[in-house]
Parts: structure tokens; C-alpha cells; sequence
């Protein structure tokens, strides 16, 4: 991720006559590390093909600060760096270049270049920023910000989309959001990179999960949806899978609870429709008092999936049922959840 930058001199601009400096900077083998971060510093490299009894390089930076550097008795084929002490930031300096070869014969050039140094990067998303149901996400990192890049990879692991978002070196810290389109296909993961201004970039892979959690059904009276004191053990029983599940599912997505409520044949279609969202609703909100804290949805879906076909105007204990779903995003329309139309609590 982190890279460290040896750019040719062709990158910087030239103050003395081409001949000299040319000449000079080849004998030297000079390349320039101007771009680091984190304790790394930029410096002048010199790798001579010759004895360099002695170099000195003066420099003044943009903001008028001065430093010199030196070196002595360099040997042909040997790497010597002449480091820059510099804090964060990216300054431009004039350099005057005063080489002593080991024949006693000198070099002077000037060049002007430009020395970038970040602080380690780091990436900062939690779980709560990220909505895969909106399709949004925010982040932060320690650097300016140049842009991020996200990879949206499908079931058959090929990629579905990739969307790339500048932020024209927003200041660190700053809260950076991405959005994205319907990728048009079930996701697998999604790869986020996010680069600073010196190119160096961390990222993160985000990979959704969804699973149904066992239970045993709570019995409600005919027509009725409030649960009753000896129904609470089977609801117990099921918040701790709920919580074994998120100790051992948590990710960088929010987990969320979706409770879908069915009902058997016996009643008007409407009416179980109701029923079994009100029957839903009451079951989440147990949960929710009991202190379970990650968004938790339902919905009734009456007698529209039944487990079990029977005629019409049929009681059947096994269509008198719930199914809770966690995961990290909405829940697909179709099979067992022939909606989408989830209400928080």
C-alpha cells in the first residue's frame, strides 16, 4: 500500500545549462525520494559511478526555510541518500549542487524540485456508516484526501461495478462519502481503496452477510398478537443465538434484524395480512426491550408463503410462524419475503 517514490530528475526543472547538469547528475546517478510517509524522510539520492570526494547541496524551501546537506568520500556503485528534514506537507525547494570529484575537478548546478511527506495512512470506517439498503457509505482518513475507489464484485465473482469518487485533497479527518448505483446483480464483497495526495492508499474489504436464525415459534392467541408470559423462554432462547450470531458474524457492516410474520389460511387475507404484522411488530419490539441494539425491522406477510399448502379456511399450526433474518442489508423481494415494505422500530 505505502510506496516510496524515486522520481527521475526529468521531473524537476532545470536552473542551469542543460550540458552541465546533465552531465553532472549522471556522473552522480542522482535521483530524487520525494515522495514518503509516516517517520520515512524525502531525500537527494546519489549512486556516482565515480569517487565523489564531496557533494554539499544548499536548499531553500518556498516558505523561506533553509537547510544544507553533505556528504564525503562516496565510492562508484555505492547508495548514498542525503536526507531532508521536513515535517507533513508538500514544499518546493531550490537546490545549488557543489560536487568535488576525487580528480580535484568541481560541479555546481542548480535544480528546483518538489518534496512530498504524509504521515502514515490509516482508514477509518465503522459499521454504522456504512448502509448497503441506501447504498452509502462515509470514511475517514489521516491524510488529504485524493479519491477513492470502490469494487463492487458479484456472485460469479466477476466484477458488477466500480465507482471512483474524487475529493481534490480534502483536508484529514474530513468525513468522505461514496455512493453507488443498483450493481444490477447479488454482491459477493465490495473492495474499497481510498488514496491520499502523495498516492499511497488503504482499503477495505466489505462482505455482506445475511442468515436465518433458529427459533422455536411463539404461540399467540386466536387473532391476538400479544405474547404471552409463557411464550417468553421460546424468545429468550432465540436472543441468545441473536447474540452468538453477532459475536461471531460482526463485520464492518451493521447488522440488522428483519422479523417476517405469517399466518396460517383461517380469516380474510387482509385481515392476516394485519395479523401478522402486528404479531411481527410485537416480537421485535421484545427484542428491542430486552436490549437488543442493532436496527431491527419487520413486516407481515399473512398467508401469502405458507409453509405447509392447505386449503382455504384451514387452521395449520406450521403456517403460524415467524423468520428472523440477520443481515446486512434489506433482504431480497422474493421466496419466503415476498416484500420489501420493512418498518423500523
Amino acid at each position: 500500500m505505502a510506496r516510496i517514490i524515486a522520481t527521475l530528475l526529468a521531473f524537476c526543472w532545470l536552473l542551469s545549462s542543460a550540458p552541465a547538469w546533465a552531465d553532472a547528475t549522471t556522473r552522480l546517478g542522482l535521483t530524487l525520494k520525494n515522495t514518503v510517509s509516516g517517520k520515512a524522510m524525502p531525500a537527494v539520492v546519489i549512486q556516482p559511478g565515480e569517487v565523489v570526494k564531496s557533494i554539499t547541496v544548499s536548499l531553500k524551501r518556498n516558505d523561506g526555510k533553509t537547510q544544507k546537506l553533505s556528504a564525503f568520500n562516496v565510492q562508484p556503485s555505492t547508495t548514498k541518500e542525503l536526507r531532508i528534514r521536513q515535517e507533513a506537507g508538500q514544499f518546493t525547494y531550490d537546490s545549488h549542487f557543489t560536487v568535488k570529484w576525487a580528480s580535484g575537478e568541481p560541479s555546481e548546478f542548480d535544480m528546483r524540485f518538489t518534496m512530498t511527506r504524509v504521515k502514515r495512512l490509516s482508514l477509518k470506517i465503522v459499521p454504522e456508516d456504512v448502509d448497503l439498503d441506501a447504498r452509502s457509505m462515509t470514511f475517514t482518513i489521516s491524510n488529504p484526501a485524493k479519491y477513492a475507489e470502490l469494487s463492487i464484485i458479484g456472485q460469479s465473482g466477476k466484477p458488477l461495478k466500480t465507482i471512483k469518487k474524487d475529493y481534490n485533497a480534502a483536508k484529514s479527518g474530513t468525513r468522505l462519502n461514496l455512493k453507488w448505483k443498483d450493481p444490477g446483480g447479488d454482491i459477493l464483497y465490495m473492495d474499497l481503496k481510498v488514496y491520499d495526495v502523495a498516492g499511497f492508499w488503504k482499503g477495505v474489504r466489505l462482505t455482506p452477510f445475511t442468515i436465518s436464525v433458529p427459533h422455536d415459534d411463539v404461540e399467540f392467541g386466536f387473532g391476538k398478537w400479544a405474547i404471552r408470559n409463557s411464550e417468553e423462554p421460546k424468545l429468550k432462547e432465540t436472543m441468545k443465538h441473536l447474540r452468538e450470531a453477532l459475536e461471531k458474524h460482526g463485520t464492518l457492516l451493521t447488522l440488522k434484524l428483519y422479523v417476517a410474520g405469517y399466518t396460517d389460511t383461517v380469516g380474510s387475507k387482509g385481515a392476516n395480512v394485519r395479523l401478522s404484522n402486528n404479531r411481527a411488530r410485537t416480537i421485535a419490539q421484545w427484542f428491542r426491550k430486552k436490549g437488543l441494539k442493532i436496527p431491527i425491522y419487520y413486516q407481515g406477510f399473512g398467508e401469502k408463503v405458507l409453509a405447509k399448502s392447505t386449503p382455504d379456511e384451514t387452521p395449520e399450526p406450521a403456517n403460524r410462524r415467524a423468520l428472523y433474518i440477520l443481515s446486512s442489508q434489506m433482504p431480497a423481494k422474493g421466496g419466503q419475503v415476498p416484500g420489501d415494505k420493512w418498518n423500523p422500530i
